[in-house]
């Protein structure tokens, strides 16, 4: 095993959290988005799950969740000391994590940002069109660029301030 296959504490801790939590939301008709776990050096750490399901999440629903995964959590303490739990949605912003989101978003306005630069930039705007050959397919003005899956650090939607401003 090389130093780069040794799992971290916090990355297990992380890989047990998803394998319990996401069957969980999935039961309650949710989609895990996204699940972000930390600890500061001192403190109370903290459990952040990002919640969402087609047509969008409700506060009810999000408040269920959270007291259901909070006494998932007590009966198999995963995470040693205490901590906080949060449960939202992704917002308007949302981060794209899976395969699948990059055909659920076509056509909506997104930031990409690559592991290195990419056609001379790291960070590209533009129109989703979507996945074909876990190939990102990004209109950035006139061109269309295909981005391989591996080589995207962060993907996320994004707000399009113009199209807002025209409609207000």
């Amino acid at each position: 095993m090389t130093v780069q296959d040794e799992i971290t504490p916090k990355a297990a801790i992380i890989s047990r959290l998803e394998e319990l939590i996401r069957p969980l939301v999935e039961s309650q008709g949710g989609d895990l988005v996204d699940l972000q776990y930390g600890r500061p050096k001192r403190g109370r750490g903290i459990l952040r799950l990002f919640v969402d399901r087609p047509g969008g999440i409700s506060i009810e629903e999000l408040t269920r969740i959270n007291r259901i995964v909070g006494g998932l959590l007590e009966v198999h303490d995963v995470i040693p000391g205490s901590y906080t739990l949060e449960v939202s949605s992704p917002g308007l912003t949302r981060a794209l994590k899976k395969p699948e989101d990059y055909q659920r978003y076509a056509g909506r306005l997104v930031r990409v940002t690559t592991r290195a630069p990419w056609e001379g930039k790291q960070v590209h705007s533009g129109i989703l069109q979507g996945l074909e050959d876990d190939q990102v397919c990004l209109k950035e003005g006139e061109s269309v660029l295909r981005i391989p899956l591996d080589e995207i650090a962060r993907a996320r939607l994004d707000i399009d301030l113009k199209k807002i401003s025209k409609e207000g």
